[in-house]
């Protein structure tokens, strides 16, 4: 589009575009942005691999680390406690300190030089307090490359970034998936927690006795079989991948330092300009000038409503990201003490039936995201997790249907989120409070839940474990529902819902506009006749030219 050309507000037309010139427009092509920033993704998909692989490998190597400490498998449930906990302080911490304290790429290199450290230490910790402040450090890493990782791939696309998101949360699903895989031929797969705090044959156990028998602790026992473990091989080897991947950060970060390409919160606009991105100031023109009346309009539900509606995403989140860590946690553990005809070294395996058709899941998401509404497919999701967990249930000590049910259920399960916080988008605009409201209750899910299953699964058996995510996946089914019935009336719904419930339809396409994306990163519609200044000098901020994928000075 031509300096001269005016830009159109009318009714359903994106701001910067208008009927006669938008089929000569450069369209975006997500193929030439990946190309144009391959090194950079790659990384940060690779970064978030590391990631998962961090987040994953504790479930299957939890009997091994509990004989390594002499703990017992009620003390080893809090190593998922503090790690998640600590993931989340240390998201938290990184958004506090990215671009006030230390800059984007320093923090990443950081999360990522400690990431294997704290990998490498494991097979050193001989007691629990060694092993959990070792788990809370790596957790504050964990949390530190989470946040960046996300925050380099959004400054890098802007509002082109939902693809290149849902890629880098597919690694994640394929680190988590491939952890198990590698620990598992190391493992012993023995709970050495009857060894440790003694038990008690009952009659029926031994036949030889009409009374029961109480058997001491047998600390010679767990001292052989933590001889008999190999874990350590498996932590040598998970952490010399975390550390072939830090050193290619560290290699294309000096890079992108060397090219002039810093991914910061506060970048100038010539780095904005050089990475395609406009800067917060340029972007604040359009936004004052295009979007205020729409915004106010969608705010016009009123705050109440959108307490509401962030309050049951925020309930949704915790569920559903409380649902895939316990099961994640626990799967392992449970199909070893209750599935019939599992040989031993199933276990490790059986967690990556999980992670794998989760990250299956993420990646189909990806392309079925713009297909279909986002209601429609939380529905799915939802009838999905409850059929999964309600076949294991039924047939809870049946090898085929464990497999059956969790392999759905990783591949039901994986894009509950990031499709809650879609369809959340529908109802009201999300911004910074709400957001960090979003991921403080998801993290919070994944911190808490496993705490819970995990002392229901001590005190109440392992069957307590599936009764417990069939319950709540039951409640997140209820959740859903009273969010659709509330964010249904909201003004923001009404103005740009389509006419089905199941396939998408844009605004652009209500009003017979081309449903391809502009090269512009204007975000808001108009839905008023407004008189526009013909002269782009008119507009605020007058010195505003178009570039390649958005606005610059």
């Amino acid at each position: 589009m031509t300096e001269n050309q005016s830009p159109q507000a009318s009714d359903g037309v994106i701001l910067g575009s208008s009927r006669e010139t938008a089929p000569q427009e450069e369209k975006i092509s997500f193929w030439k942005l990946f190309k144009k920033h391959k090194l950079s993704v790659l990384v940060d998909c690779l970064v978030f691999g590391i990631f998962g692989m961090g987040v994953a490998f504790l479930g299957p190597t939890l009997f091994d680390l509990g004989c390594q400490t002499k703990a017992d498998l009620k003390q080893m449930n809090w190593v998922f406690f503090v790690q998640l906990l600590m993931t989340m302080i240390g998201s938290i911490s990184a958004g506090y300190l990215t671009g006030r304290v230390i800059p984007a790429h320093i923090l990443l290199c950081i999360g990522m030089t400690g990431l294997p450290i704290t990998m490498f230490i494991i097979p050193a910790c001989r007691v629990l307090a060694e092993l959990l402040i070792n788990l809370m450090v790596m957790g504050w890493f964990m949390g530190c490359v989470d946040c960046v990782a996300n925050l380099r791939m959004i400054l890098r696309f802007g509002t082109n970034v939902t693809p290149f998101l849902q890629a880098m949360h597919f690694f994640y699903g394929l680190g988590a998936f491939v952890s198990p895989m590698i620990a598992s031929p190391f493992l012993l797969n023995i709970d050495c927690s009857p060894f440790i705090d003694g038990y008690t044959l009952t009659p029926d156990d031994n036949k030889t006795a009409n009374q029961s028998v109480t058997i001491a602790p047998q600390p010679q026992i767990v001292d052989r079989a933590m001889h008999l473990s190999h874990s350590k091989e498996a932590f040598f080897i998970l952490g010399s991948i975390q550390l072939v991947i830090t050193l290619v950060v560290y290699v294309v970060v000096w890079l992108e330092k060397k090219w002039g390409i810093m991914y910061s919160p506060s970048a100038s606009p010539s780095t904005s300009h050089h990475t395609g991105l406009a800067t917060a100031a340029d972007e604040s023109d359009f936004s004052e000038y295009s979007g205020s009346r729409s915004l106010t309009r969608y705010l016009r539900c009123g705050s109440r409503t959108v307490v509401v509606i962030t309050a049951l995403t925020s309930a949704s989140l915790f569920i559903s990201d409380g649902m895939q860590s316990s099961y994640a946690d626990y799967i392992y553990s449970y199909a070893e003490k209750n599935v019939d005809n599992l040989k031993r070294s199933e276990g490790a395996v059986l967690n990556s039936v999980f992670w794998g058709p989760f990250a299956l899941g993420r990646l189909i998401a990806v392309f079925a995201s713009t297909r279909f509404c986002a209601g429609f497919m939380i529905s799915c999701n939802l009838v999905g997790c409850t059929i999964a967990l309600f076949i294991t249930l039924i047939w809870k000590t049946s090898r085929i249907a464990i497999y059956l049910g969790t392999c759905a259920l990783g591949l039901f399960l994986s894009s509950m989120s990031p499709t809650a916080m879609a369809l959340t988008e529908q109802f009201v605009n999300i911004n910074a409070p709400i957001t960090s409201c979003l991921v403080v209750f998801a993290a919070l899910g994944e911190t808490i839940c496993p705490v819970i299953v995990g002392n229901l699964f001590v005190t109440a058996g392992p069957v307590s474990f599936l009764v417990f995510c069939f319950t709540i996946v039951l409640i997140a089914v209820l959740l859903f529902m009273v969010l659709f019935f509330f964010g249904r009336d909201t003004t923001k719904y009404r103005e740009n819902r389509g006419s089905s419930f199941i396939w998408l339809l844009k605004p652009a396409q209500k009003f017979n506009e081309q449903m391809e994306i502009n090269s512009t990163s204007v975000k808001y519609y108009s839905n008023q006749e407004d008189e526009q200044p013909t002269d782009q000098s008119q507009l605020p901020g007058s010195d505003v030219t178009p570039v390649e994928n958005g606005y610059t000075r």
